[in-house]
């Protein structure tokens, strides 16, 4: 009897104590959002909130700029929520529903990205109530719009909003380049 309670009494210790095992595997930064590896060049409309990092070139530009070029040679395009009220306009909607190359708006946490690509939508009735995504994109490809949408953690700190940001939007970008040109 007193084997089986020392043996009961082992087993139990060893389920305590590998069943708190407290050791956390821990994912670097660098291996959630790898540097691209491509030369990217990505037009942004608004002022760059990111910072510049290898293999991604900005180039400012306004949204009559870039719908006025027939062949764009960007690999992805930034809009900033100061920017919103103007590409929500029909000539921009009619660029946004044609899109080759992923489109990425910074700030859509209160609205739908639809509202720049869908005709019904106007910016009053595309507001969501503050439960977006921080950063919102989408792209037609196949006859369809493909969407993205990137939340901030849960107490962002200035690297979540800033440097991670760009490197989500840069792998999405690049990935996009790399499968579908």
């Amino acid at each position: 009897m007193k084997v089986r309670i020392s043996l009961f009494l082992a087993m139990l210790s060893l389920v305590f104590v590998i069943g708190c095992d407290n050791n956390k595997n821990i994912v670097s930064q660098a291996a959630l959002y790898p540097l691209p590896s491509t030369q990217l060049e990505i037009a942004v409309v608004g002022d760059n909130p990111f910072e510049k990092i290898k293999n991604v070139n900005y180039a400012q530009k306004s949204l009559e700029e870039i719908t006025a070029v027939e062949n764009n040679t960007f690999d992805g395009l930034i809009i900033t929520k100061e920017y919103f009220s103007e590409a929500v306009k029909q000539e921009y909607k009619d660029f946004f529903s044609n899109i080759t190359y992923p489109v990425f708006f910074i700030g859509t946490e209160n609205l739908l990205t639809n509202v720049f690509h869908d005709n019904r939508l106007t910016l009053e009735t595309a507001k969501i109530g503050g439960f977006g995504a921080n950063v919102s994109g989408f792209v037609k490809t196949n006859g369809k719009i493909q969407e993205w949408g990137l939340f901030l953690p849960d107490n962002p700190t200035e690297t979540d909003k800033n440097h991670d940001m760009i490197l989500r939007i840069t792998n999405i970008i690049e990935s996009f380049k790399i499968n579908h040109k």
